[in-house]
């Protein structure tokens, strides 16, 4: 007797994967990338959200701590971007590299005089522009073990 088992999931689960349904075709990157970010999600599908009973997981119950998932956060807009400048400050000499909502934004950011061989941009450019060397390392930066990198 052949039994399916299938996971029971949590709202965060199912709302992770609406989540990731809606944006797929939009996210940059080739083939290449799509099938890595494919392998991660279909990855997810079949374990959920790592909980106690992952060794790596024991102390950190994500499953039982993400209670829901938000939806991706949109590209930051005018006043965003004038908020993250209003509220930022360097105590100490140093490049200003500024996220807002998670979004890269280089007008914030110093990006004069990098240094040689130094290059800063949003991971969506460099995959957009299937940079040297990203490609082939995003699936060996961190085991894909961890279910949370992978993903």
């Amino acid at each position: 007797m052949n039994v399916d088992v299938r996971p029971i999931r949590t709202a965060a689960e199912s709302a992770l994967a609406l989540n990731f349904a809606a944006a797929k075709s939009k996210l940059p990157g080739a083939d290449e990338i799509a099938a890595l970010r494919d392998a991660a999600f279909r990855r997810f599908e079949a374990e959920g959200l790592p909980s106690r009973r992952v060794e790596e997981w024991k102390y950190t119950d994500l499953r039982a701590l993400m209670a829901e998932a938000k939806p991706l956060a949109r590209l930051p807009d005018a006043a965003a971007k004038r908020r993250a400048l209003e509220q930022s400050t360097l105590l100490v000499e140093a490049r200003r590299i500024v996220l807002v909502d998670g979004s890269f934004v280089p007008e914030l950011s110093d990006l004069e005089r990098l240094e040689p061989g130094l290059a800063i941009r949003s991971m969506s450019a460099a995959l957009a522009q299937a940079e040297r060397g990203l490609v082939s390392e995003l699936g060996n930066v961190a085991p894909n073990t961890d279910l949370a990198m992978a993903l």
